[in-house]
């Protein structure tokens, strides 16, 4: 009978170490996935000419801010005369300059970015829809889906937008053959739409 208690003993004092070791892993996934979780927030700065830029501030001085871009490690600079606000991941905003007036020349397309991810637009005002399509291409379909993403991003800029959220893309023709392609998106800027600073004046007066 004693050697069965005591074998009774030493299962119940292995279980226990079982769960010991089972509740240590979920608290360190846990943690490991709120840190991954955390370390997904970016901070946001907007220039002056409307530019806006997901980053990773490290300091702000009198005259320049430092920061880190998502996928590097290397330190950037730049000087707060540039810098309309800083947004940072707390929500906490920091504005320094007014923006600039800006004219929209036929290179301003390129400062335009897509993104599929929300987190980066929810600073930013919604300017409209807007959608672009190329027709299959000779050079083959990543020339076709090129095309369509630069008069996406023409199209952006002429609504003044520096950043649209894809919601939608696609090859079309025939599988097999070379394809066109089609990709459509939510524009958004750093101001409100001209019709909405319209009716916030209005309820001014």
């Amino acid at each position: 009978m004693s050697s069965f208690v005591k074998h009774g003993n030493h299962k119940n004092s292995t279980m226990r170490q079982f769960l010991t070791v089972i509740t240590g892993i979920f608290i360190c996934v846990g943690l490991s996935a709120q840190d991954n979780t955390e370390s997904f927030a970016l901070d946001t700065i907007i220039k002056i000419e409307g530019k806006v830029m997901p980053v990773e501030m490290t300091n702000v001085t009198t005259s320049y801010v430092r920061f880190k871009v998502p996928g590097s490690n290397e330190l950037f600079t730049l000087p707060r005369k540039e810098i309309h606000k800083i947004i940072y991941k707390n929500g906490r905003i920091e504005e320094y300059n007014a923006m600039a007036v800006v004219t929209i020349d036929e290179n301003a397309w390129q400062a335009v970015w897509l993104t599929e991810d929300p987190k980066d637009v929810v600073s930013l005002y919604k300017q409209g829809e807007v959608s672009a399509q190329a027709d299959p291409n000779d050079r083959g379909s990543k020339a076709s889906k090129k095309n369509a993403i630069i008069r996406l991003q023409k199209k952006a800029a002429s609504m003044k937008g520096s950043v649209v959220l894809v919601t939608r893309k696609q090859f079309t023709g025939a599988y097999g053959e070379i394809q066109g392609y089609y990709i459509e998106g939510l524009v958004y800027g750093s101001e409100p739409p001209e019709e909405e600073k319209f009716d916030k004046d209005t309820m001014k007066k």
